[in-house]
């Protein structure tokens, strides 16, 4: 990798008052309005999964995870601190770590999802939940390798991706993301963020951002294990190759704010479901606003084609 953004960039800054919004769960939920998370801010949720009491179980089954692919004396190292993986795990064992992890979270994720929606502020629209999963561990960079080969396919989990936009993808333009902090995110393991390109046209190769563009200086935020950070899909962002000595752990879902809406241009197309479904004889027809969507359709044509 080259960097998280082609060509000269400026240097990260830590992020200041009007880059970053923090708030703490009250007795009333998490006071968010994700309107104003759409709108560009980044919004840190203090604690976030202690208080929908989501943390203890993601350590536990991590831990579960470390113990199955490492040996008894490193996963007695890793299991209580996380980000200390890379000194005890090879590369490929602690991509057998996201892999077996990512296995053991999909169902409660879904329920971590929920709960969150559920604790927002009433957000006066209604909220769509993807089933989408990230499980990003990203070990320092010059022990990613080490006694093998660099896997492939894991840009953006265990190896940094460079600048871009959900939406470029496949990514409702109306998302947004929940990156959750398993460990203590640094300045500099974390993601970086443009603020002054958000919403910006920008010239891309459908996967990354093209050299060549001002973007304005990055910004870099520091999470506690438990913060979640709330950010619009369209945001631009990149994952900071790991200069620091420890490895960074985070888990990722994504929501959408009222009916999913699709950039004509996405290269592919993710569904959103409709939580009031779950657990109904309707289950199977969760996804069917997201499917009704011109990205839906587009969707369907493109799959009907390749079969």
């Amino acid at each position: 990798m080259t960097g998280p953004v082609p060509g000269a960039a400026p240097r990260p800054v830590a992020a200041g008052p009007a880059a970053l919004h923090t708030v703490e769960p009250g007795p009333y939920g998490i006071p968010v309005s994700l309107r104003h998370v759409l709108d560009g801010a980044l919004v840190a949720v203090k604690g976030g999964l202690r208080h929908i009491g989501a943390l203890g179980t993601i350590r536990r089954e991590a831990a579960r995870a470390v113990a199955d692919a490492l040996p008894a004396a490193g996963a007695a190292q890793v299991s209580g601190a996380l980000e200390n993986a890379h000194r005890h795990a090879d590369t490929a064992q602690i991509a057998a770590v996201r892999t077996d992890l990512e296995t053991r979270l999909r169902p409660f994720s879904r329920t971590v999802l929920h709960d969150v929606a559920r604790a927002l502020e009433p957000q006066g629209t209604r909220l769509y939940l993807s089933g989408h999963l990230g499980i990003r561990i990203m070990p320092p960079q010059r022990s990613v390798g080490a006694g093998g080969a660099e896997p492939a396919g894991l840009e953006g989990f265990l190896t940094p991706r460079d600048a871009h936009v959900d939406s470029w993808f496949n990514t409702a333009v109306n998302s947004v993301n929940l990156w959750m902090a398993v460990g203590p995110v640094r300045s500099g393991n974390g993601l970086l963020f443009y603020p002054d390109a958000y919403r910006r046209p920008l010239r891309h190769d459908g996967h990354t951002l093209l050299p060549g563009q001002p973007v304005g200086t990055p910004v870099d935020i520091e999470l506690d294990p438990g913060d979640i950070l709330l950010f619009a899909g369209d945001h631009l962002h990149a994952s900071q190759p790991n200069t620091t000595a420890e490895t960074r752990f985070v888990i990722t879902k994504r929501l959408c704010v009222g009916v999913p809406r699709y950039p004509s241009a996405a290269t592919g197309w993710v569904p959103y479901e409709d939580p009031r479904l779950w657990g109904t004889r309707w289950e199977r027809w969760a996804t069917w606003r997201s499917r009704l969507t011109a990205g839906g359709v587009r969707d369907a044509l493109r799959t009907g084609r390749r079969t």
